[in-house]
């Protein structure tokens, strides 16, 4: 028989905090599921770790990558083509949950919905909490993730997606693999490192449902080697070049505009080039296609005069 949930664990070089991830999965009250392990060439010993599992009842694949993919979101494409649950879990390796995440999550699910998560609390590298994720959506007024909700994915999408991304963690997460559309692994959100997800949200919501459920049933770990650090000037660079074609998408193909999160991205990508760099072909590539080189440029030098 199919199980009913496929966990898909995609792991790089987080051997320190593999073992509590799996735990947390193989101890889940819920048990009808089956575990995929991937590792993307990790060098930290993750791999002679993740091989121990081979012979578990719960794990159905090991894949082990001989050279690294340079995207996690590679990783979610492999997971779920070997997934043979109706419903899809990416926990994140360096990640780890409540016993009772899958129970309820599955439970809190129906026909309509295609998607539900639930909230999650910021941790560090030794599991101390450093803050609720209720704080991360406080812009929003009100601050739906208060209490539960259920909302056609169409008005998440225009209402709060558009905004940012408000799905931030993917080991929150359980959606249906049947309204999984091969063709959301595009080039562009396969070449992504920090916002394929958000890029993944977008499109799979805009036909279904989504629910949450406001328990604190996921730990979200920050660490330093986490992917989703962007903590330099090229990290920084490269993470508004992906909001960017995830804007460009919701403008193109979705016909949704947000000129306030534009004009955020554009600031924070003003910030990151000087003067000088307005002669080189890469600074242009955040302009929307909206713009022309005159007003880009016009909005640049507004922007110096205001920092001054």
């Amino acid at each position: 028989m199919k199980p009913v949930v496929s966990v898909i664990i995609p792991n790089y070089n987080h051997k320190s905090y593999l073992k509590q991830r799996l735990d947390s999965v193989f101890n889940q009250t819920f048990q009808d599921y089956e575990v995929i392990l991937l590792d993307d060439a990790s060098t930290d010993g993750s791999i002679e770790l993740l091989k121990s599992y081979q012979n578990h009842p719960k794990v159905s694949h090991v894949v082990l990558n001989e050279a690294n993919y340079g995207s996690p979101f590679k990783q979610w494409q492999k997971g779920i083509a070997l997934a043979k649950g109706a419903f899809i879990w990416i926990a994140e390796s360096d990640d780890y949950c409540e016993t009772d995440f899958l129970e309820i999550l599955i439970n809190s699910m129906d026909k309509n919905c295609g998607l539900c998560y639930a909230q999650s609390i910021d941790v560090d590298y030794k599991g101390t909490v450093i803050s609720n994720r209720i704080n991360y959506t406080n812009n929003f007024i009100p601050n739906i993730w208060k209490d539960n909700f259920t909302m056609k994915g169409a008005d998440f999408i225009e209402n709060y997606l558009m905004v940012k991304n408000v799905i931030p963690n993917a080991s929150a997460v359980v959606f249906k693999k049947e309204l999984v559309d091969p063709n959301y692994f595009n080039q562009s959100l396969l070449e992504m490192k920090m916002c394929g997800d958000w890029f993944f949200w977008l499109q799979f919501l805009e036909h279904t449902k989504v629910r949450f459920v406001n328990l604190n049933l996921n730990n979200f770990r920050n660490h330093n080697l986490t992917s989703r650090n962007h903590n330099n000037t090229t990290k920084k660079k490269e993470r508004l070049l992906e909001e960017k074609i995830i804007r460009s998408h919701m403008f193109t193909q979705m016909g949704l505009d947000n000129a306030v999160a534009e004009k955020k991205m554009m600031q924070e990508w003003f910030k990151l080039h000087s003067i000088k760099e307005i002669f080189r072909i890469s600074f242009y590539k955040i302009k929307c296609s909206k713009f022309s080189y005159f007003s880009f440029l016009k909005n640049y030098f507004n922007s110096k005069l205001q920092i001054n």
